[in-house]
């Protein structure tokens, strides 16, 4: 849990002021998304990260992804 957090707070840092975790919407932010998608497993609250809560949700949001995360 511990290491789970501090992960979250360096892309939480990453994320405040952009977008995207490379700026651009890209293959970090496809591979990263599935792991957060897991925030409750990681007993992580997504209030205590804010720039990473917009980012889900933004990623979330896009159709391909929300297809691809369909996909058991």
């Amino acid at each position: 849990t511990t290491e789970a957090r501090r992960l979250y707070k360096v892309l939480d840092q990453q994320l405040r002021g952009q977008s995207f975790i490379a700026g651009d919407y890209s293959i970090a932010d496809i591979a990263t998304y599935p792991w957060i998608a897991r925030h409750d497993w990681h007993k992580v609250d997504l209030n205590d990260f804010p720039a990473v809560q917009q980012w889900f949700g933004r990623v979330g949001a896009r159709p391909a992804v929300q297809r691809g995360m369909a996909v058991p």
